[in-house]
C-alpha cells in the first residue's frame, strides 16, 4: 500500500469528487505548497514528505492499465532500465548486472514492490552518475559545465522526491573522484573540474533551497517537515539501526519484511556468504569494485544517524552500490573463470528457487493480505466506485482505492468515522445529495458496525468478507 502514497497527487487531479469531498484526513489541499515569489499554493508533494514527481513516469502505466498492477509493472520496467544504466556505470554484461542485482533478494523486490518509493531515486541516481562520469572525461569547460550541471539536477530531482536521496551524495562524489583520478586531467583542467562541481553544486542546491523554503498549507517551511526528525548522535539508536539493517543483509529471504515472512531457515545466510566471497575476490582485483563498495559504506554511514533509517526500502539505497560492485566483481569473475562464474549463478537461482517452494509457508501480513486487493477489486467491478460515497477507516484501502476507480468515484479517508456521528452525518448528505449510497471499509467489523455508525447510517444493507477486510454498505 506504501507504495501508492507517492501518486497521490494524482489521484486529487483524476478524481475531482474525492478532492472536493475528503476534507479529513489526507486532504488534497494539505499537500500543496507555496513557493518563495509565488502567490498560489501547488501540488508539488505527494504526501507529507515525498514529493509529486513520481506521478509523471507513473501515469502512463496507471492510465493503460487502470489497475493496482500497474504499480508491479512500473517497478519491473524501472529495474530493467536500472540494470541497463548499471551495466554503463560497472563496465558489466547486463548478465553480469543481473545476476548482482539478484544475489539480494531484497534489492530487486525494493523495486517491485516499490515502497519508498525506490525505483525512481535509484534511475535518478544512475542518471546522475552516468553524468558525472561524463562531466570528469570532459576536456573542456563548457561540456564539462553542462553535464555536470545536468548531473546537479537530476540529483535535485531526486532530491524532490524524497530528502534521503542526500544519502548517497557522498558516493555520488567518491565515485567523482576516482573518474578523475582515471581520466589524470592535467593541471589545466583542474580548473575544468572545480568549474563543473561548482556546476553541479549550484544546480542542486539552488533549486533545493527553494523548494525546501516552501510553505505547506500550515504555514510550516517544507523543510522542517520532510526531514522527520532529522537526524541523531545517540550512539544507542545507531547501534539499533545498524543492528536492523544487518538483520536485513543476512536475511536473504527479506524480500519483502514489512509484507512477508518466510519460515527462518538455514540457507537464508546464503545470499550474503555469496555476497562476500564475491566482494573479497573482486576487491583484490578490481579497484573500480572498492571503489562502489567504498561508496555503500559511505552511505550506510550516513544513513544510520537518520530517525528513518531502520525501514527496509532504505537499505536498498545503500545495496545499490554493493550491487554495482557485486556487477564488476562478477563482470571480472566471467571474462577469467567462466566456469565460477556459471557456479554463482546456480547458487543465485537454487536460493530463488527455494524461496518459490517456501512460499506456501509464508506469512503475509493481514493489512497487506490478498482480501484488501479482492475487496477494492469488487468495489470497482460492483459499480459502488460510482454509486458510493466511500468511507475508508484504513489507510492502506484508502491510498490505492483514491487512484483507481470510476472518474465520478467519491473516496474519503479518516480513523475516526466509525466514533464520529457529525462525520457520517456529513457524509450521508453528501450521498443523499448525490444519489448515493455510503460504504464502510475496513479490517475489524467491530470498527466499523458501532453505535455512532447505526445511529447515523442506520442498519446495514450489505455485509462483504474478503478475508478478514469488511465492506458494510448503508442508507439507500
Amino acid at each position: 500500500m506504501d507504495e501508492f502514497a507517492a501518486y497521490h497527487a494524482l489521484g486529487c487531479a483524476a478524481f475531482p469528487l474525492s478532492r472536493e469531498l475528503n476534507v479529513y484526513r489526507e486532504r488534497c489541499a494539505d499537500d500543496e505548497l507555496i513557493l518563495p515569489f509565488v502567490s498560489r499554493p501547488l501540488p508539488l508533494r505527494s504526501y507529507l514528505y515525498l514529493g509529486s514527481l513520481p506521478v509523471a513516469p507513473f501515469y502512463p502505466f496507471w492510465r493503460l492499465l487502470r489497475d493496482p498492477v500497474a504499480a508491479r509493472a512500473q517497478g519491473a520496467v524501472f529495474l530493467l532500465v536500472a540494470l541497463h544504466l548499471f551495466s554503463r556505470l560497472a563496465a558489466a554484461r547486463f548478465e553480469a548486472t543481473l545476476l548482482a542485482a539478484l544475489v539480494f533478494p531484497l534489492f530487486a523486490g525494493a523495486f517491485l514492490v516499490d515502497t519508498g518509493p525506490v525505483g525512481i531515486s535509484l534511475l535518478l541516481l544512475a542518471g546522475t552518475l552516468l553524468l558525472v562520469q561524463a562531466a570528469a572525461g570532459s576536456a573542456t569547460a563548457r561540456p564539462a559545465g553542462l553535464r555536470a550541471a545536468g548531473a546537479g539536477a537530476l540529483a535535485f530531482l531526486g532530491v524532490w522526491v524524497k530528502l534521503n536521496f542526500l544519502w548517497m551524495l557522498p558516493a555520488v562524489l567518491i565515485f567523482w573522484v576516482d573518474c578523475l583520478r582515471r581520466s589524470a586531467p592535467p593541471a589545466g583542467r583542474r580548473a575544468v573540474q572545480a568549474a563543473a562541481l561548482g556546476c553541479f553544486a549550484a544546480a542542486l542546491l539552488v533549486p533545493s533551497a527553494w523548494l525546501m523554503s516552501a510553505r505547506t498549507a500550515g504555514g510550516e517551511r517544507y523543510y522542517d517537515v520532510v526531514r522527520l526528525g532529522g537526524m541523531s548522535a545517540d550512539p544507542e539508536a545507531i547501534a539499533t539501526q545498524a543492528r536492523t539493517l544487518t538483520g536485513y543483509l543476512v536475511d536473504g529471504s527479506a524480500v519483502a519484511p514489512r509484507a512477508l515472512s518466510f519460515p527462518r531457515s538455514v540457507i537464508d545466510v546464503v545470499p550474503a556468504l555469496v555476497s562476500a566471497a564475491l566482494l573479497v575476490w573482486g576487491v583484490r582485483r578490481e579497484r573500480r569494485a572498492g571503489v562502489w563498495l567504498a561508496g555503500a559504506v559511505a552511505t550506510f554511514l550516513v544513513m544510520l544517524p537518520s530517525a528513518r533509517a531502520w525501514a527496509a526500502h532504505h537499505l536498498a539505497l545503500g545495496l545499490v552500490f554493493v550491487v554495482l560492485a557485486l556487477a564488476v566483481a562478477l563482470q571480472r569473475l566471467g571474462d577469467v573463470r567462466p566456469a565460477l562464474f556459471r557456479g554463482a549463478a546456480a547458487i543465485v537461482a537454487a536460493y530463488w528457487l527455494g524461496l518459490a517452494a517456501r512460499w506456501p509457508a509464508a506469512a503475509i501480513d493481514p493489512r497487506d493480505s490478498f482480501g484488501k486487493d479482492r475487496l477494492l477489486a469488487f468495489v470497482r467491478t460492483s459499480g459502488l466506485d460510482r454509486r458510493a460515497v466511500q468511507l475508508h477507516v484504513s489507510w492502506g484501502t484508502y491510498y490505492i482505492a483514491h487512484l483507481f476507480g470510476d472518474r465520478s468515484q467519491a473516496v474519503l479517508f479518516s480513523r475516526r468515522f466509525p466514533e464520529d456521528p457529525a462525520m457520517l452525518s456529513d457524509a450521508r448528505a453528501a450521498a443523499d445529495a448525490r444519489g448515493r449510497s455510503v460504504v464502510l471499509i475496513g479490517r475489524r467489523l467491530d470498527k466499523i458496525q458501532t453505535p455512532a455508525v447505526d445511529q447515523s447510517l442506520g442498519p446495514p444493507r450489505a455485509t462483504h468478507d474478503f478475508d478478514g477486510w469488511w465492506l458494510v454498505e448503508y442508507v439507500r
